[in-house]
């Protein structure tokens, strides 16, 4: 036999042996259970896994997590049952209750009450598109409405719309007093949303917005001070970000790594409101500690362009943000770094109610305008806060977990404080 015809011979085995190999473990059916509100269809439009295609435990968990991900799921798991000469793959949901109401309470920049109440879908006629608003009291009123369809044109391609009108007193320290300001931004955005596969996503937003300063009269703090600027600008964004996910999601517990990056680039930056560009970058990891404990550490890390002679800038040292227990609004600067580590652990859990105990150190320092980068690290502007905590969880409402922290300043450039919020804090 010459070389030619075994040459024939063995692709010919070789496809034959294929061809029966793709037969025997071949996907005859994939089937949903467990689903009420998510629409099927649009299960199967997102989902790797393909009737006629052949069995593939790694795209099978893959859906898994992605399903798990979906706002309007709480859980997924799969079967695989043999059927005739193929398979039959299952994936069986446990839906979360995804009409939210919002509630956030705590004290404004003034001392005074402030409020946050919110009402969001977060899956849309069982498809997973995001529509709610908000109306805010934070001194002044607020409002924003958003609508977000993440797979509009495609399983992998989406578009959002968001509409905010928001105002806040925002505290600005110039070098021998601090004036106490209303700050409003208001303005459409739309974005793109693409999703490149399972661990990987982009972001492209344009924003138009008038960003306004102007000196809150009859304000105790401001008595006394005149000639004060106040500026306001009409400005453009252009936002990308990029998204690395790779977490597993078992209820009230994470594992894996997420890294997230977001540039801002503004156009009609200029006098007082300098800012050019902010750039965050956000890396998040957890670890399971046994069955019960849960180990999570954030790194956020913000620069914004230098500036000269303004104290308008971007970046700020808050409870909500970066530092519990530092207060609201107590530093501001053009580079940030905060550095977050808690441990949570289940202490109670029964069906679908979860008491999680909280213990974190949260670090952070920032560089103040006109300053150099060292200034991040010095006296003044390096913030320690160890705290403890309790969460409450709800297993199967979406991201229905209501927090309290306290914090404890152990550099002396601080106060203590306690912090509510809904969520978990990352």
């Amino acid at each position: 036999m010459n070389m030619k015809i075994r040459i024939l011979l063995l692709l010919f085995i070789t496809g034959a042996f294929s061809s029966f190999s793709q037969q025997k473990f071949k996907i005859n059916e994939l089937t949903i259970t467990g689903n009420k509100k998510t629409k099927a269809s649009f299960l199967y439009r997102i989902a790797k896994v393909k009737v006629d295609s052949t069995l593939d435990s790694l795209k099978i968990q893959t859906d898994i997590e992605r399903i798990k991900r979906l706002d309007g799921i709480a859980y997924a798991t799969f079967t695989v049952e043999k059927q005739g000469n193929g398979y039959k793959v299952n994936y069986d949901l446990k839906e979360n209750f995804s009409i939210i109401p919002g509630l956030r309470i705590g004290e404004a920049n003034n001392g005074d009450f402030s409020f946050r109440a919110s009402l969001f879908e977060f899956n849309g006629l069982g498809r997973n598109i995001i529509f709610g608003g908000f109306y805010k009291r934070e001194v002044f009123n607020s409002f924003g409405i958003f609508l977000e369809h993440p797979y509009l044109f495609t399983n992998k391609l989406g578009l959002g719309f968001n509409y905010q009108d928001d105002s806040t007193q925002q505290p600005i320290f110039f070098p021998n007093d601090q004036v106490n300001y209303i700050y409003t931004r208001r303005g459409p955005e739309l974005t793109l949303f693409y999703e490149l596969n399972f661990n990987n996503r982009f972001e492209l937003g344009t924003k138009i917005f008038k960003e306004r300063y102007r000196v809150i009269q009859g304000d105790p703090e401001n008595e006394g001070l005149t000639d004060l600027i106040e500026p306001e600008l009409n400005k453009t964004l252009i936002r990308g970000s990029y998204e690395y996910v790779d977490i597993d999601i078992n209820y009230q517990n994470l594992s894996g790594f997420r890294n997230f990056t977001d540039i801002n680039y503004f156009i009609g930056a200029e006098g007082f409101l300098q800012t050019d560009y902010i750039i965050n970058n956000t890396s998040q990891y957890y670890k399971r500690i046994g069955t019960q404990g849960n180990l999570a550490t954030q790194l956020q890390v913000q620069i914004s362009n230098a500036v000269e002679n303004t104290p308008f800038v971007p970046l700020t040292v808050d409870n909500q943000l970066n530092t519990r227990g530092s207060g609201n609004t107590v530093d501001r600067g053009t580079s940030l770094f905060a550095l977050n580590t808690e441990y949570r652990h289940t202490v109670y859990e029964k069906g679908w109610f979860v008491i999680q105990s909280n213990a974190f150190v949260d670090v952070s320092g920032v560089q103040r305008p006109n300053q150099d980068f060292g200034d991040t690290f010095s006296d003044e502007t390096l913030r320690v806060y160890p705290g403890v905590g309790v969460r409450f969880i709800h297993k199967r409402i979406f991201n229905a977990v209501i927090r309290f922290d306290y914090g404890v300043n152990v550099t002396g450039n601080g106060d203590n404080g306690f912090v509510f919020g809904i969520g978990q804090y990352f």
